[in-house]
């Protein structure tokens, strides 16, 4: 992507440990020369976000919709817990030409998403174990791509709908054994990715978890927490 003038990497961090992550994460993107913007919010929420706790994690829809105000078009959410050891400008060629960016978490639909949000939007269980959940801690939308958008606008939605509301802790949300945990904001992005019939199998491996195999010459964000 050779304009970064309307590209910008966004992130709020609330309480706890986090808004020390966004201020490690601003470092590292400012030490490894990204010449993009950084729009972020420390122990406040982004402008017109609900509550963590009525609707949780709905401040990266608002940081989102915040950095389309400001006529961003492309916009890259990173959780508190990543941090640059490359400019991410890679990534943001994947975001331009792809109109999207996000990586695998591992887990299917049928381990990660309750029986109120399977209803929602017409999922079985059944059909749900064979539907990859897409991680939500990086992810990164081209507004002029209309798959890109079209997926913003899901996702947005069903965080409207109030989908993201369950426990990422107890699995008393279906009596259904092979329900887990309800991973909230990522639940929702992977159900609208599954809607869309969207996938990622771009720039993979450049995304690790510290302190895991990772490849050196790919990798652009760590992740741990502090």
């Amino acid at each position: 992507m050779e304009n970064l003038n309307r590209a910008v990497i966004i992130s709020a961090g609330i309480g706890g440990w986090y808004a020390q992550g966004v201020k490690r994460l601003e470092r590292s993107l400012v030490f490894e020369g990204w010449g993009g913007n950084i729009l972020t919010w420390k122990d406040e929420y982004p402008p017109e976000s609900h509550r963590h706790e009525d609707f949780p994690y709905y401040m990266k829809i608002a940081a989102f919709e915040e950095a389309l105000r400001q006529g961003y078009t492309h916009i890259l959410w990173l959780d508190a817990s990543f941090w640059a050891v490359k400019k991410p400008d890679k990534m943001f060629d994947i975001i331009n030409d792809q109109g999207y960016y996000f990586f695998s978490s591992g887990y299917n639909l049928a381990q990660s998403v309750n029986d109120n949000a399977l209803e929602y939007v017409k999922l079985s269980r059944d059909v749900a174990e064979g539907v990859n959940e897409w991680a939500s801690g990086c992810v990164g939308i081209n507004f002029n791509n209309d798959d890109g958008k079209n997926l913003y606008n899901r996702w947005k939605q069903l965080m409207d709908a109030g989908l993201s509301k369950g426990s990422r802790l107890h699995d008393n949300q279906s009596s259904d054994p092979r329900f887990l945990f309800h991973r909230q904001d990522q639940s929702c992005l992977s159900l609208a990715i599954w809607e869309h019939g969207f996938k990622n199998e771009k720039g993979l491996d450049m995304v690790s978890y510290k302190g895991t195999g990772y490849n050196e010459n790919d990798l652009i964000f760590f992740i741990e927490g502090l």
